[in-house]
């Protein structure tokens, strides 16, 4: 039988290989370490025999790896398609800022995966490996939020004389900075909903062509 990738598309994974992905995913969002998840973990939470998980997968990296990669895939997926709805960068901006405090359980997982596409550990470096194949090329998210940001351009709403990829990267770097304050609210005075305010004004105090509109001066507590 042949092994599993991470990189198949979504009608070429057996359901109990999805039965797992999607256990990974649940504990990732549950707190647990990604690298630390034990395989028998995995398969009780899938219901499914230890035994089968090698059916599929080598290595308990391996697993995990592929969970990551294809959750990645499937997020950015059915981000762009949503984003894609929304007629104007900044409704694009309001809409996912919205999405991403939706949930509670997200926080982790988004923080999480952010930490294992930076991280320098083998299992980390598994994962980006994938993710810099052909075959993710059309889910990578610099891509994604590229094609966001280039119709913004073609707007006329997002500024042309910034390099794209700084722009990808305000976007996520704004991003992190909501999700951080939301996982770290109990720690701070600044609430989650002000922090979202002034990532809405950063993202597009820095990327638009109609700046300087309005202040956030002594909105912070």
């Amino acid at each position: 039988m042949a092994k599993m990738t991470g990189l198949e598309e979504l009608q070429e994974i057996p359901p109990k290989v999805l039965q797992m992905y999607d256990a990974v995913i649940r504990l990732i969002e549950e707190g647990e370490d990604a690298s630390g998840i034990r395989v028998s973990t995995i398969t009780d939470r899938a219901g499914i025999g230890k035994g089968t998980a090698y059916d599929y997968f080598d290595t308990k990296e391996d697993i995990v790896a592929c969970a990551v990669v294809f959750h990645i895939r499937k997020m950015f997926s059915l981000l762009e398609q949503e984003l894609q709805k929304q007629d104007s960068f900044e409704k694009q901006l309001l809409w996912l800022l919205e999405e991403m405090g939706r949930e509670s359980s997200r926080k982790y997982c988004f923080t999480r995966m952010v930490h294992i596409l930076t991280d320098n550990s083998e299992f980390s470096m598994q994962v980006r490996q994938r993710m810099m194949s052909a075959s993710f090329e059309k889910y990578h998210p610099m891509r994604v939020f590229g094609n966001i940001l280039k119709r913004g351009v073609d707007r006329g709403e997002v500024r042309s004389d910034l390099p794209m990829e700084y722009m990808v990267y305000t976007i996520f770097s704004a991003l992190l900075t909501y999700m951080l304050s939301i996982s770290t609210e109990d720690c701070f005075k600044i609430s989650p909903d002000k922090v979202r305010q002034f990532v809405h004004y950063q993202i597009m105090q820095e990327l638009c062509e109609k700046r300087g509109q309005g202040s956030l001066t002594g909105a912070i507590y």
